[in-house]
């Protein structure tokens, strides 16, 4: 987790800013309020890199040109367990949701179901949307690719994106399982948000623009795979799966190819890719043995010896403590992304939430 200058605020109150700010910038409501839930939700789980502190970028991204107000999003059924979502260059956000939606009416008949989206944009934390199944009582497989910010194994300059991967299991009696991560060492929003709090990086995570090793994040220029210097074959080898998934699969250019986020050509839509594996669990096994080997292995799991000062955890056991804090105590927003908001809400009309507390 991070540690910063924080501002706190209630979830209720942080997701309706986040969405009227949005409408006021010209989003259709089911656009803006498909990205204030998912922004939201990601740092209701502390995943702060992928949550509000985003928000003022979707802003621009909209105001820009670059993401569609309202998008004529259309999905197509390819066969029984496939279906293709073209996002028209709208809120990546309300497109991963809506093929979520896709794959488990899908999956509910078949057992299995894929989706691919393309003309897509940047979604935030793809967990976000295999959340969204598993918490209907499907498991869920999600990833997105990007343009090209990570290193390749051994390599000088960027060719992968940051091409996330994520997977939720449903859990009886309980949130659901989620593994999130990128296949970079760090998600590249770790590197804005580590410049915004004035803290240096993890050593082996990024690179400057020679190419060499650094820890400081206004000199980084490029992360490195998952594994870092020695073992980032590993992270570079997920990314490819990733890429092709979310390119060939969908029909976009893999991520070198893609322009960039940020530059000069902020009005040209990215035409992103994501892709979505929706399975019902009571048609592999009957629910209650699914159930009992879920609850065995999570059990077994938590129970592990631990080295001195640790514990073992399941995935997404932390960001679950991290829910439980914040629901309580309200969401923290770094001070610069607080200072964000507070313009774009004085340029857009909007009243800022209340904060609980500053720290």
């Amino acid at each position: 987790m991070e540690t910063f200058e924080q501002v706190r605020v209630r979830r209720p109150e942080l997701e309706r800013f986040v969405a009227e700010l949005l409408l006021r910038a010209g989003a259709r409501r089911d656009g803006a309020e498909a990205v204030a839930r998912a922004t939201v939700d990601a740092s209701a789980r502390a995943f702060d890199t992928h949550g509000v502190r985003l928000v003022p970028h979707y802003v621009e991204s909209l105001l820009s040109g670059r993401v569609k107000a309202a998008p004529e999003m259309r999905f197509t059924r390819q066969a029984a367990a496939v279906g293709r979502l073209d996002a028209d260059d709208g809120f990546g956000h309300l497109a991963s949701y809506r093929a979520v939606e896709e794959g488990v009416a899908m999956a509910r008949e078949t057992g299995i179901a894929a989706v691919a989206v393309a003309r897509s944009s940047h979604h935030g934390a793809t967990g976000c949307y295999t959340l969204a199944a598993a918490q209907r009582g499907f498991a869920a497989i999600g990833m997105t690719h990007s343009d090209a910010i990570v290193v390749p194994h051994g390599g000088l300059k960027p060719f992968n994106g940051t091409n996330p991967i994520s997977f939720a299991l449903p859990v009886a009696g309980e949130e659901p399982m989620l593994l999130d991560m990128a296949t970079s060492s760090i998600p590249l929003n770790r590197v804005f948000l580590r410049r915004a709090s004035g803290q240096p990086l993890p050593p082996e995570v990024a690179v400057d623009g020679e190419g060499a090793v650094t820890t400081d994040p206004h000199q980084a220029v490029a992360l490195m795979p998952l594994g870092g210097a020695e073992f980032g074959y590993k992270g570079a080898g997920l990314a490819a799966m990733v890429d092709l998934l979310c390119s060939a699969f969908t029909g976009m250019a893999h991520g070198a190819a893609l322009p960039p986020f940020t530059g000069t050509e902020e009005s040209q839509p990215v035409a992103l890719g994501h892709f979505f594996i929706i399975l019902r669990p009571e048609l592999f096994q009957p629910l209650a043995l699914f159930n009992s080997r879920v609850a065995d292995f999570l059990a077994d799991l938590r129970a592990q010896p631990a080295r001195p000062g640790a514990r073992v955890m399941a995935p997404g056991d932390p960001e679950r403590e991290a829910q439980a804090d914040r629901r309580a105590n309200g969401i923290p927003v770094d001070v610069a992304t607080w200072t964000a908001l507070r313009g774009l809400a004085a340029r857009k009309g909007c009243v800022m939430p209340a904060a609980v507390a500053e720290s």
